[in-house]
């Protein structure tokens, strides 16, 4: 009897269950539609080593990935029903090597990091304990980071897709149009943004001609703090801190930062 689902996730679920007992990864593959339309007929789920690099690139990179594709021809098919999912075809044979089961847990297509892992990790790092400690405690509770689920980087990279994704595009569109039209009236105002591949806010700074001033005159004393986060976006609140000639604090700059990488101050 053929295998049925109802879905895609039920269908990427079904055979990434199956790659995991044998020891490889899968990744989605082709979608057939029906005529022009964009209704699926069918859907392929491939073995991730399937394919091979395209060496013919447009831009030279600084730096490349491992390239572990094989040109494997291992996959799944289903033909889509309203409804139904069917498996029609499935190619078994790979021209690799399987993963041990101890490594297994590592697979790219087995890490995922859950709405729940990821609750309960933002709430007790909003409450002062590292990732890591966090990290370490949930593992401890499924018997071992092998049942886990994820590596220390996934819960690392939710975390900041997270953050990413609470930044509101309308109040960033607002403040950078409010620094355009504050550099067109004032001389000495001066702001610089970056935003990521997917076109968000990573990170803002601004001086206005008081803070220029200021730096010009005392500007051998410099503190720059990381300490305070903003309450809604979770971004990290720097500013560029003096003292003037009377012991008064006076500011040299302001900027919000993602992260406290390096590549966000440079």
């Amino acid at each position: 009897m053929r295998k049925t689902v109802t879905s895609d996730d039920e269908a990427y679920n079904l055979y990434n269950d199956y790659a995991f007992n044998i020891g490889f990864s899968i990744r989605k593959g082709n979608i057939r539609t029906v005529g022009k339309t964009s209704v699926w007929r069918s859907r392929r789920y491939v073995c991730s080593c399937a394919g091979l690099k395209n060496d013919s690139k447009r831009h030279v990179r600084k730096f490349e990935k491992l390239d572990f594709r094989t040109n494997c021809g291992a996959f799944v098919e289903f033909i889509i029903d309203p409804g139904v999912w069917t498996v029609v075809d499935h190619q078994m044979d790979h021209n690799h090597p399987f993963i041990p089961i101890d490594k297994r847990h590592l697979l790219r297509s087995q890490r995922n990091v859950n709405k729940e892992q990821l609750k309960v990790i933002s709430v007790m790092k909003a409450s002062g304990v590292r990732v890591t400690d966090s990290l370490r405690l949930l593992s401890k509770e499924v018997g071992g980071l092998p049942n886990l689920g994820c590596t220390r980087k996934d819960i690392y990279n939710a975390l900041t897709t997270e953050k990413a994704n609470r930044l509101d595009g309308s109040d960033c569109n607002q403040l950078i149009k409010y620094f355009a039209q504050r550099q067109a009236k004032e001389a000495d105002f001066y702001y610089d943004f970056e935003v990521d591949e997917g076109n968000s806010l990573t990170c803002v700074f601004w001086r206005d001609g008081i803070m220029k001033r200021d730096y010009e005159h005392f500007g051998d004393l410099m503190v720059f703090d990381t300490t305070y986060r903003t309450k809604k976006y979770g971004m990290i609140c720097a500013p560029f801190v003096g003292m003037n000639h009377h012991c008064n604090n006076v500011m040299f700059g302001m900027g919000f930062v993602l992260d406290e990488k390096t590549s966000s101050f440079i």
